[in-house]
């Protein structure tokens, strides 16, 4: 089963180990940006803490949807879907 973020047309869910690597590039990447910011602007911290924390939500979503579909063929998910 092929599974996709968002929508039909949307990027696909890579495997759990592929997503967590993914992850750590986008993250290292992501601060540096973080750090050069607030060495430009100290006063901006509130509002890149706050940026920081929506990264990190969307970043767990993303490792979220890869290990559902990493057990999304297994028997048991099915039947528990059904008692929720």
């Amino acid at each position: 089963m092929f599974f996709r973020f968002g929508s039909k047309s949307g990027e696909g869910v890579p495997p759990a180990e592929q997503a967590l690597q993914q992850i750590q590039s986008q993250l290292q990447q992501q601060q540096r940006l973080w750090a050069e910011k607030l060495a430009q602007n100290p006063s901006c911290f509130d509002a890149l803490e706050e940026e920081v924390h929506l990264r990190f939500g969307r970043l767990a979503d993303q490792l979220v949807a890869s290990l559902l579909a990493s057990v999304a063929d297994h028997p048991a998910l099915p039947d528990a879907a059904k008692k929720k």
